[in-house]
C-alpha cells in the first residue's frame, strides 16, 4: 500500500501493525518515516517523539496509530479501535483477522505468550515477549464469542 493512500480498513491497519512489529526490533527507534513505510499510512508528527495517524472505518468504527513518550517506561506504538459515538457497532468491521490469528502470528515470530488477569479473574490481554519487544494484546470479546474468536481492540508495543 502507498502511503499517500489515506484510508485502510481494519484487516490493513492489523496487518501493517504485524509488518511494523516484525520489522521493527525497537519502538525507541521508529521514526515517523519508518513507522508511515511499514504501515502503509500518511503519519504525522505531532510534537518531539510523538506521531501518528487516525481515520473513522465503516460499520461505525474508527482506528488510530500512534508513538508516544510513556512515562519511564519509554516510547510505545498503540493501534487503538473505537467505536464512533455513543452507540455501541458490531465489531464485525474490526474481526479480521480476529484475536486468535493475529496472536498465533505474533507466536510465528518468535513471541513467548502469557495471558493477564484482572479483578476477578476476568481475562485483560495476552502479553507476547522476545528480546527487545513487548507486545500487549486486548480482547473485545463479543456476545457469543470465546476467547478464541474475540476481535483485537488494542495493541500496544514497547
Amino acid at each position: 500500500m502507498n502511503a499517500s493512500t489515506a484510508h485502510v480498513t481494519a484487516e490493513q491497519a492489523m496487518h501493517g501493525m504485524l509488518e511494523l512489529i516484525r520489522a521493527t526490533p525497537s519502538v525507541a527507534e521508529l521514526t515517523p518515516e519508518a513507522m508511515g513505510e511499514r504501515l502503509g499510512l500518511p503519519i504525522k508528527r505531532l510534537s518531539t517523539g510523538h506521531f501518528g495517524y487516525a481515520q473513522p472505518l465503516s460499520g461505525g468504527w474508527a482506528f488510530s496509530v500512534e508513538r508516544q513518550q510513556v512515562g519511564s517506561l519509554g516510547p510505545r506504538v498503540d493501534l487503538i479501535f473505537s467505536p464512533i459515538g455513543e452507540d455501541r457497532p458490531a465489531a464485525t468491521p474490526i474481526c479480521t483477522p480476529d484475536f486468535g490469528h493475529f496472536t498465533k502470528e505474533l507466536e510465528r515470530m518468535g513471541f513467548k505468550r502469557q495471558r493477564a488477569h484482572g479483578e476477578h479473574g476476568r481475562w485483560t490481554y495476552d502479553a507476547f515477549d522476545r528480546p527487545g519487544q513487548h507486545v500487549e494484546v486486548y480482547p473485545l470479546v463479543t456476545e457469543g464469542a470465546d476467547a478464541a474468536s474475540a476481535c483485537v481492540q488494542m495493541v500496544l508495543v514497547r
